[in-house]
């Protein structure tokens, strides 16, 4: 069995997994949804693991190692909040993750050796804690989405919901802001500049400012009963910065 075959098998049978755990989740197996979810995220270490040795390098620099990644994260997320979150919420964070990773499927993968300007130690520490903010800005969306009744009615149960979505995005922005710095910092060894007029890299400022905002909307009366709308929004921006301007923009950044 070759590595490159491992790798298939790995990916392949993780999306399996995933696709047991939303059934189990469904049916109301939960520890059984629990225990596909950690096996899932095994099958992806092996994934992870055989790409990096085959790269020599770490193993986050194409599209399907992004897409994935940001699967991973959600499903850890999911585990995390598993106690705090409704079993429809678990199942929806499930659901993206399955699709993040389902996009193994749409391209050809060939793992190639990455370019020189990624062969730093500022781009190992970029990926990975920026892909982090997304998940928990992503499961603050999701919990925003399922707060849609409560906040029409003004029910007493969005106090609890209000009190994940700001703990999520607290969360989150502290890695984003670590995300653009060690961004930054990349960026001056590879291209020389801290900063570019590149759409990426707007969008991840306008993500900075939006959810950074939102962690003070709760001390602004006038604001603060558009909080559900404004982090159901968020998950609209984070697919444009993530996706849009990946596929439909012209930017340096490519996945």
């Amino acid at each position: 069995m070759t590595l490159q075959l491992i790798v298939t098998i790995s990916i392949d049978l993780g999306i399996c997994l995933l696709g047991l755990s939303i059934a189990a989740s469904i049916t109301g197996q939960y520890r059984a949804a629990s225990w596909t979810s950690y096996l899932y995220l095994f099958a992806c270490t092996v994934f992870y693991a055989v790409r990096a040795y085959l790269k020599e390098f770490f193993p986050f620099t194409d599209k399907i190692e992004s897409f994935v990644i940001l699967s991973v994260l959600l499903v850890v997320c999911a585990l995390f909040y598993r106690k705090k979150i409704s079993n429809k919420e678990f199942i929806t964070l499930q659901a993206l993750a399955l699709a993040a990773a389902s996009v193994v499927f749409m391209f050809t993968d060939v793992i190639r050796f990455p370019p020189m300007f990624l062969h730093t130690l500022w781009y190992p520490l970029h990926i990975p804690v920026s892909f982090t903010a997304y998940a928990f800005w992503l499961v603050a969306g999701v919990n925003a989405v399922f707060a849609i009744p409560a906040w029409y009615r003004n029910d007493p149960e969005l106090q609890e919901r209000s009190v994940l979505m700001t703990d999520a995005n607290r969360i989150g922005f502290v890695f984003f802001t670590l995300a653009m710095l060690f961004g930054g910092i990349w960026g001056y060894f590879a291209w020389g500049a801290y900063f570019l007029w590149d759409p990426k890299l707007h969008w991840a400022v306008i993500l900075w400012l939006y959810y950074g905002n939102l962690l003070h909307i709760d001390r602004l009366p006038k604001l603060r009963r558009w909080k559900v709308p404004l982090y159901v929004a968020g998950i609209i921006m984070i697919l444009v910065a993530f996706i849009g301007t990946s596929f439909f923009s012209q930017s340096i950044h490519r996945f």
